[in-house]
């Protein structure tokens, strides 16, 4: 059995082979690797969509040596599908993308700062906090290096999102990925509050003044939704006095 189309015919086709092959293997590893269940969602989306062409190449291998045109009609709809199916992701993805560092300009609403976000700079004031928002029943997001402190909230009330430098965690440097996720909480869970009880962790691995734009593009967002709060707890004998009051400039002390 030998080739019945040109030899670079099949050459094409191999390499589109193993080039979808090796997309479907980057994404397969990737499947659930991200704390944004969305992004997790278009990966996932992405593969299925590239192992069904993957299928269709599979067809017009076997065609380059016998069967020209039995397998036809399987290509064009597993050509079709994937074809869509890639399209539906792109668009999705630029969506994703446009959600999260696109800004859309809008009414700028009459917001009550001083009360919707709020810094605690001593750790005994911290935990009465936390044991306040477990009687409060309201859905609550912990940006925290220590889950063990939210123990004993009502179940389906509590999210974590546990900053870590190891797999399961979010690295203490993303911050864009930090903020995504809290954007799409407080967005799906209005009346929420947001507590980030790690602020020294990531000043740590970022500068303050990183920080505090990621702490006040935070605050603005969770303060827009109206019903939302946000809490900030940080060791007073951790950052210095400067730093300290350029917080107090844009948190409320609770």
């Amino acid at each position: 059995m030998g080739l019945v189309v040109p030899l670079p015919i099949f050459m094409i086709d191999v390499v589109l082979f193993l080039a979808m092959g090796y997309a479907i293997f980057f994404l397969l590893k990737r499947i659930n690797k991200y704390s944004d269940p969305n992004l997790n969602d278009l990966v996932l989306y992405s593969a299925v969509f590239l192992i069904i062409g993957e299928l269709g190449r599979i067809t017009d291998i076997i065609d380059d040596f016998c069967c020209r045109g039995a397998f036809d009609n399987f290509q064009y709809a597993t050509y079709f599908i994937a074809i869509v199916g890639v399209i539906y992701t792109v668009l999705n993805y630029i969506r994703f993308v446009e959600m999260r560092y696109v800004p859309t300009i809008g009414d700028v609403p009459e917001i009550d700062h001083s009360s919707r976000a709020n810094v605690v700079f001593s750790r005994s004031r911290f935990l009465e906090v936390v044991g306040t928002l477990k009687k409060e029943r309201v859905p609550i997001l912990a940006i925290t290096r220590s889950p063990e402190i939210y123990k004993g909230f009502e179940e389906g009330l509590l999210s974590i999102i546990w900053v870590s430098q190891v797999e399961k965690g979010v690295s203490p440097t993303a911050l864009h990925v930090i903020q995504g996720i809290i954007h799409d909480f407080v967005r799906k869970k209005p009346g929420s509050v947001v507590v980030i009880d790690c602020l020294e962790y990531l000043l740590l691995y970022n500068d303050f003044r990183s920080v505090f734009k990621f702490l006040t593009n935070v605050k603005d967002y969770v303060v827009f939704q109206g019903k939302s709060r946000m809490i900030v707890f940080v060791d007073g004998d951790a950052i210095s006095e400067r730093e300290k009051s350029i917080l107090l400039k844009e948190f409320e002390p609770l």
